[in-house]
């Protein structure tokens, strides 16, 4: 859904909408590849590596444009090299992973994305310019990436203690990580779909 709206409004999109869009793009087709991978019993857990390692430096990217402080342009480079640091020292496991989901990898990326959207909120709010800030599209955007990366942050983070010691509910999380990312694509779609064509046109 958030796709197709983006697709249709791109060429009125702001330059950040369409990275975003980008960004959606590419998640739907590492996503999708896992999924199929999954259903032919294929290795796969290289594949959601990628996919979080993708999110993490182009949503950091995406905030660095949006976000026009020094100090939330700093607290960015500084949670990009954390990681890349952590990735460094775990690049073995990551591109060539054995059976044993690395949740940590997502519980990072889902944790920096929260610290970001709540930048990106305090901005706004301290920005006297956005009267309505839920008639901006990056409110409903914003709405919806913070509510699924705090709903997934527990999940993926304790993804292998389940793995191992309670296998029957791995099921039944990822279940409610999927209606997580369901609530996120509404809130995303709602921030293409209701808005004029004038508003498109502003960068946010």
């Amino acid at each position: 859904m958030p796709l197709i709206s983006g697709w249709m409004f791109f060429r009125k999109l702001s330059r950040e909408l369409k990275l975003f869009i980008f960004i959606l793009g590419i998640t739907f087709i590492l996503e999708y590849t896992g999924y199929y991978t999954s259903a032919h019993d294929i290795h796969n857990l290289v594949i959601y590596n990628l996919l979080y390692i993708f999110q993490f430096y182009f949503y950091s990217l995406l905030f660095r444009k949006l976000l026009p402080s020094n100090f939330s342009k700093w607290f960015i480079r500084i949670i990009a090299a954390l990681f890349t640091i952590y990735i460094g020292f775990r690049i073995k496991s990551v591109v060539f992973p054995n059976n044993t989901y690395n949740s940590y990898i997502p519980a990072f990326l889902s944790l920096s994305i929260i610290l970001y959207c709540i930048l990106y909120f305090n901005h706004q709010l301290g920005n006297m310019q956005t009267t309505f800030i839920y008639k901006t599209p990056w409110f409903w955007i914003m709405t919806g990436i913070l509510l699924y990366f705090s709903g997934s942050f527990l999940i993926l983070l304790v993804t292998n203690y389940f793995m191992f010691r309670a296998n029957e509910y791995i099921n039944d999380l990822w279940t409610l990580l999927f209606l997580f990312d369901i609530i996120k694509n509404i809130l995303i779609g709602a921030g293409f779909l209701f808005l004029s064509n004038k508003q498109w046109n502003k960068s946010f």
